[in-house]
């Protein structure tokens, strides 16, 4: 169950990474929820304070990494178990 979690929390964290370094649509959606009308406020021509935009990129890749380092975690503690299962039940075959 960890394994399968892991993985999902990994794939995932990396999806919504790549979705929205390609497109930019994440963050400037969190932007928008978060920042509310200052978002959309245009400052030197720009909609959107470049500041808002940063903050948010960096909160959302905070985030990401840290699902990202949760999921390698929980897929490693799950390993380990597994691995100490197989070697005591090969300990107990050999021995029979």
């Amino acid at each position: 169950m960890k394994k399968n979690i892991g993985k999902l929390a990994i794939i995932l964290s990396l999806l919504v990474w790549l979705i929205d370094r390609l497109t930019h649509a994440i963050s400037t959606i969190l932007g928008k929820i978060i920042y509310g009308d200052l978002y959309t406020y245009p400052v030197v021509g720009i909609t959107g304070d470049p500041s808002f935009k940063f903050n948010i990129d960096m909160y959302l890749a905070y985030s990401l990494f840290t699902v990202f380092l949760l999921g390698i975690l929980l897929y490693y503690s799950s390993l380990k178990k597994t691995v100490a299962r197989e070697e005591n039940i090969e300990s107990i075959n050999t021995n029979n």
